[in-house]
């Protein structure tokens, strides 16, 4: 959706599409950042047991892999991954006053979120030795025989962890609610990209 002028831009009339395309990853996350709040809320007013049960924490986990899937989709859009769309990046980081320190960039969420069959594959391959954890929450544990989390994540450090990689959930869920007030006023403003104050 670029013009045909030598200095690519998005046609301005496509820039409402780029905004609701983002918003809807950022919908989706808000939602499960929302969701983990709202169960960790019950479980300290020991609503759900001191700990919450199984149920809670597939859906703890379930919903932090969205926000880092949803994060990582946000990536794409901001940082994009092939040389002849980094004009388009470079647009919306621009228009969304978004640089370089922003949690959304990280290379290693966007890569280990594409090529999940791949991190499996290579995580598995070896074999595992020691304690393996399928699921987890609850504070970051040491132990002197190798542990082993498919998904967790430790609510002392605010990490969660998949195929024994992790990722910084506060500046993450900050960075996404950010965008997503900063997307809002564009589509508030006839969907342009261009930031009122």
């Amino acid at each position: 959706m670029a013009s045909t002028t030598e200095a690519k831009t998005i046609w301005p009339p496509g820039e409402a599409f780029y905004i609701h395309s983002m918003l809807f990853n950022t919908r989706s996350a808000i939602a499960s950042i929302e969701r983990v709040s709202s169960i960790f809320d019950a479980i300290s007013m020991g609503k759900t047991g001191q700990k919450g049960g199984e149920k809670e924490m597939d859906e703890i986990l379930n919903n932090l892999q969205n926000i880092v899937v949803n994060g990582a989709a946000l990536s794409r859009f901001l940082w994009p991954s092939r040389k002849e769309n980094e004009w388009r990046g470079a647009q919306l980081r621009h228009a969304l006053s978004i640089d370089d320190t922003s949690a959304l960039r990280s290379r290693d969420l966007r890569n280990d979120i594409e090529h999940i069959d791949e991190r499996l594959d290579e995580y598995l391959e070896n074999g595992l030795v020691g304690y393996v954890h399928p699921q987890f929450v609850g504070r970051s544990q040491k132990s002197e025989v190798p542990t082993h989390f498919f998904r967790a994540y430790f609510v002392d450090t605010g990490h969660f962890r998949l195929l024994g990689n992790e990722y910084e959930i506060p500046p993450l869920a900050d960075a996404i609610l950010k965008l997503h007030e900063k997307l809002l006023k564009c589509d508030q403003n006839g969907g342009r990209l261009k930031l009122t104050t």
